[in-house]
């Protein structure tokens, strides 16, 4: 099925144990979006739901979207304009987006469970965590819940909180100077390209994991 005709919540199937690199980390710092959530086909079929409303022949490529991962909305589309020359109205672009998470669609979303497990594994071995996401932070939150992983992490760092978005390093660098860690002392769990830039431009290690 093309994953932009309807949001779909299908069970994911058993997926081997993560095993991270070998390195002397103090802290983990996980993506959230297609890495700790399988949220990914929600947020592709919702820019692709967008985009059509604007320019009906256009398909999003699922592999272009998620070499986008960890891009502001504004970054992304200004990517796409560039790359497929579309026309798109920004403000449109966003509140049919919008409209989309708004509805149940995030609240429903599967854990992504081998990476939830090296999470509780992290702490349990007295690691320290945390999230860094480009998402909106009300979405993150949301998907959070949905995953029942809103306690787990005691810092989480958004979109809203930084000015510059991945590959840029700025996500990264803020979550480990709220854990009190210095970024080469981090492992990041990461799902896009992008986001393994940002990680080493932070100077911290990066275990890439497929986009889910």
């Amino acid at each position: 099925m093309d994953p932009s005709s309807g949001l779909s919540h299908e069970k994911l199937p058993p997926v081997a144990v993560l095993h991270p690199p070998p390195g002397d980390f103090a802290a983990y710092i996980f993506d959230c979006d297609g890495t700790l959530a399988a949220t990914m086909r929600v947020h592709y079929q919702s820019w692709a739901k967008a985009i059509r409303a604007q320019n009906a022949d256009f398909v999003l490529d699922w592999p272009v979207f998620c070499s986008m991962g960890g891009m502001s909305t504004h970054d992304t589309l200004a990517a796409l304009k560039r790359r497929f020359s579309l026309v798109l109205d920004e403000e449109q672009l966003r509140a049919s987006i919008d409209a989309t998470l708004a509805g149940d669609a995030l609240d429903n979303a599967e854990p992504c469970e081998d990476v939830l497990e090296l999470a509780r594994k992290a702490i349990a071995d007295g690691l320290k965590v945390a999230v860094a996401s480009g998402g909106q932070r009300r979405y993150v939150q949301r998907t959070l819940r949905a995953i029942h992983a809103e306690t787990l992490f005691p810092v989480v760092v958004t979109g809203d909180d930084v000015l510059r978005m991945k590959p840029a390093p700025d996500l990264f660098l803020l979550a480990a100077e709220k854990l009190g860690v210095k970024p080469a002392s981090c492992l990041v769990i990461e799902d896009s390209p992008r986001g393994r830039e940002a990680a080493e431009a932070a100077g911290m290690a990066c275990l890439l994991v497929e986009p889910r």
